[in-house]
C-alpha cells in the first residue's frame, strides 16, 4: 500500500483551473516563428492575435478560410524528477508493502528507498507542481477587413497533493506491520556502511523511526518485537544484517547507506511528521484535476484611424464554458487516473458569457517611409470585460471559488521586413497570467524569423525558427520552435511546433532503458485557402 501511495500519485501527476488561463499560441506560423504574432499574423488567424490587422488590406489576403488545430503538453516544477525517482524505486516499495502485509523486517535498501521517497513526492506538494494539457483551435472565416471565427481553447491542470502525514508502516486493518522479530543485532563485518546507516538514523531520529514503523517511540525494541534493537546503533546493525539475509550484495548495502545518509536530512522532518500521524490506511494523497474549455463565437473587424498605417480593431464574443473538476483520492480508489479524467468530463458546468477583444497596430512606414525594415509595433487585449463562468458544484464543495474567471490578457508585439522574404517578430505578454494549476503562472517572451523560398505568387515555401520563454518561472528554460508552409497557388498547408530545452532522463522500469522527455512540447497544424 505504501508503494500505491508514492508510486501511482507520480503517475496520477504525469496523467493529466480561482485560476483563470495562459495565452495561447492558435495556428503554427506564430507557433513556429517563438509564439510571436501579434505584429505578425495575416489571414483570419489575425482576428485571434490581434483584430487589428484585419485592416491590412495591403498586404494582407481579401477573403479566405483557415482551420488551425494545436496541442501543448508541460511538466511543471520537479514533477518529472521526482516521478522518475518514484519509478526507479518501485520495486523497493514493493519490497515495504511485502514486508507490511507479512510482517517482516526492513532492511538497508528499503530504509534507504523509504527515505529518498518521502523526500521526493514532499516535492510534489510545492505549489505550482503538477502538469498542464492546452488543446486550441477552429475555423476562421476572412471577408474584407471583417472575420468570423469559432475557436476552442481548452486547458486542463492535474495538481497532485501527496498525504506525507499518514504513512506510518505499523498494523492496520488486514495488514501485520512491519516486525524486526529475529533479526540479529549482532555487528556485521561492514561496519563503515552500518556507521553511515546509524548517523542517519541519529539524524531522522530512533524514536521516530520507532514510532514510523510501529507505533511508538520504543515497539521495536518491545516485547512484540526486538529487545535486542534499543538504540541507533543496534538498528543499524538489524537493517544491514537483514539486508544480507534477503541477499543483497556489499555494494547494494555500501549504496543503499550512502543514500539514507544523503536523505535523512530532509527526511527528518517528514519521518517525525508521520510519527504524529496515522496508518497509510488513512492517507489522503490525491490528484486534482482542474480546467475549462472555451468556445468562442467571434466577429472581428479592423479599421485605420486618424493617420496613415495606424490601425485599430476589436471582436465581439460570445463565449461558451465549460469548467471541470474532479478530485482522485489515491487510495480510495481503485480505477485508475482515466476514472478521474472521466470524472473531470462528467462534472463539468456550462454557462455562456460575453467577451470583448481590442488590438491597435501600427505600420510605421506608412507614416514615417524612411524608418527601415517596414516595423510594425501592436499591442492587443483579450477578454477586456474579466467574463466569469459558473464552477460545478463539486468543485464549490471543496473549497473552489463559485466563479472560474476568464482573466483579461494584454500582449505586444514587434515586426520587421528587412527583405521581402525575410520577416522576424516578437511578442511579449504585458500581464502575467494564471493558469489551470494553483501557483504555476505563465508570461511569456519569443521572437522568431520567417525566410520565404520560392517567394512568388503562386508558390512559396516558408520556413520559420524561435525562441520562447516563460519568464513567470524561475525554472523554465528556453524552448526552441521550428515550423514551414507549403503554399501552392492559394491552398496552405502550414506545420510548427516547439519543444523545452530542459529535458529530465526517464528510465523504463521493464528495460532499464533511458529516455529524455521535454518539460514541454507542441505541436500545430493549419490547412487554409485564402485569396
Amino acid at each position: 500500500m505504501i508503494r500505491r501511495a508514492l508510486v501511482a500519485v507520480s503517475c496520477l501527476s504525469l496523467a493529466a483551473a480561482s485560476y483563470a488561463e495562459s495565452w495561447q499560441i492558435l495556428g503554427p506560423r506564430a507557433m513556429g516563428m517563438g509564439g510571436a504574432g501579434v505584429a505578425a499574423a495575416v489571414g483570419g488567424v489575425a482576428q485571434y492575435w490581434n483584430p487589428a490587422s484585419l485592416a491590412q488590406e495591403a498586404t494582407n489576403a481579401k477573403w479566405g478560410v483557415q482551420i488551425p488545430v494545436g496541442v501543448r503538453g508541460e511538466f511543471t516544477g520537479n514533477t518529472l524528477k521526482d516521478a522518475n525517482v518514484l519509478g526507479d524505486l518501485a520495486n523497493k516499495f514493493s519490497k515495504i508493502q511485502n514486508a507490511q502485509t507479512s510482517g517482516k523486517a526492513l532492511d538497508a535498501n528499503t530504509i534507504a528507498a523509504f527515505a529518498q521517497g518521502i523526500t521526493a513526492i514532499s516535492d510534489m506538494n510545492e505549489p505550482g507542481t503538477g502538469a498542464l494539457a492546452d488543446v486550441a483551435g477552429g475555423a476562421e472565416f476572412k471577408i474584407g477587413r471583417f472575420n468570423f471565427s469559432i475557436n476552442n481553447f481548452t486547458s486542463i491542470g492535474g495538481d497532485p497533493s501527496v498525504d506525507t502525514t499518514n504513512i506510518g508502516l505499523g498494523g492496520a486493518t488486514g495488514v501485520t506491520g512491519i516486525n524486526f522479530s529475529g533479526v540479529s543485532a549482532a555487528a556485521p563485518a561492514d561496519t563503515a556502511s552500518r556507521n553511515q546507516i546509524q548517523a542517519a538514523i541519529d539524524t531522522i531520529g530512533f524514536g521516530n523511526l520507532n514510532t514510523l514503523v510501529c507505533g511508538s517511540a520504543a515497539c521495536i525494541s518491545g516485547v512484540t518485537q526486538n529487545p535486542a534493537i534499543n538504540n541507533s546503533l543496534t538498528l543499524a546493525n538489524a537493517l544491514v544484517n537483514q539486508a544480507i539475509t534477503n541477499g543483497a550484495s556489499a555494494t547494494d548495502i555500501q549504496n543503499a547507506a550512502t543514500t539514507l545518509q544523503q536523505n535523512a536530512a530532509t527526511a527528518a522532518p517528514l519521518v517525525a511528521n508521520a510519527a504524529t500521524g496515522n496508518a497509510y490506511t488513512n492517507n489522503q494523497t490525491r490528484l486534482v484535476v482542474r480546467g475549462a474549455s472555451f468556445t468562442e463565437l467571434a466577429m472581428g473587424y479592423g479599421h485605420q484611424v486618424f493617420v496613415p498605417g495606424l490601425l485599430v480593431g476589436g471582436n465581439l464574443k460570445a463565449i461558451v464554458g465549460n469548467v471541470g473538476y474532479t478530485r482522485f483520492d489515491v487510495l480510495q480508489n481503485n480505477t485508475g487516473s482515466s476514472n478521474a479524467l472521466k470524472d473531470f468530463r462528467s462534472n463539468s458546468k456550462q454557462s455562456v458569457r460575453p467577451g470583448i477583444d481590442a488590438g491597435v497596430l501600427w505600420d510605421v512606414d506608412q507614416l514615417v517611409p524612411v524608418a527601415p525594415f517596414k516595423p510594425r509595433l501592436g499591442i492587443v487585449a483579450r477578454n477586456i470585460n474579466n467574463p466569469k463562468f459558473d464552477q460545478p458544484q463539486i468543485a464549490i464543495d471543496n473549497g473552489e471559488a463559485s466563479k472560474y474567471p476568464l482573466n483579461s490578457q494584454v500582449r505586444a508585439g514587434l515586426a520587421i521586413t528587412p527583405a521581402n522574404f525575410w520577416n522576424i517578430a516578437a511578442d511579449f505578454d504585458l500581464t502575467k497570467n494564471l493558469t489551470p494549476l494553483p501557483g504555476y503562472a505563465s508570461r511569456m517572451v519569443g521572437i522568431g524569423t520567417e525566410i520565404n523560398v520560392f517567394n512568388r505568387s503562386w508558390i512559396n515555401i516558408p520556413l520559420r525558427a524561435g525562441l520562447m520563454k516563460n519568464i513567470a518561472d524561475s525554472n523554465s528554460k528556453l524552448s526552441y520552435t521550428a515550423g514551414f508552409g507549403a503554399n501552392f497557388l492559394h491552398c496552405m498547408l502550414d506545420v510548427g511546433g516547439s519543444i523545452s530545452s530542459k529535458t529530465t532522463e526517464i528510465k523504463s522500469g521493464d528495460t532499464g532503458t533511458a529516455q529524455k522527455v521535454p518539460e514541454n512540447a507542441s505541436l500545430a497544424v493549419q490547412l487554409a485557402l485564402m485569396f
